[in-house]
C-alpha cells in the first residue's frame, strides 16, 4: 500500500516513473475533466441509431413519453437550433 499511496498522493509508482519523462507540473496539477462530444455523435454516426429510438411510432407504442415533444427537441437538435441536455421539461 505504501507503493501505492503516500502523502495523500495516489499513484505513486507511476508517478516515479513518469517523472522521468515528463515535467513536474504536469504530474502534478489537478484532475481535468472532459465532455464526450455526444451532440456530434448523435448528428453523424450514431443519428440511424437514434432515429431509430426516437421514431414517433415506437415512442407511441412504448406510452411513456410525450411523442411531440421529444421529437419535436430531437429536430431541434439536428438542425442545431437548440441544446437540450440540461433541461427537463414537465
Amino acid at each position: 500500500m505504501s507503493w501505492k499511496i503516500r502523502a495523500g498522493s495516489g499513484k505513486l509508482v507511476l508517478r516515479k516513473l513518469l517523472s522521468q519523462y515528463l515535467p513536474t507540473d504536469l504530474l502534478e496539477r489537478p484532475k481535468v475533466g472532459f465532455s464526450l462530444p455526444l451532440g456530434e455523435w448523435l448528428r453523424g454516426p450514431l443519428r440511424s441509431w437514434a432515429e431509430d429510438l426516437l421514431a414517433a411510432n415506437r415512442l407511441k407504442r412504448q406510452g411513456r413519453l410525450n411523442v411531440e415533444l421529444v421529437r419535436r427537441r430531437w429536430r431541434e437538435h439536428l438542425t442545431g437550433q437548440r441544446n437540450h441536455w440540461k433541461t427537463a421539461e414537465k
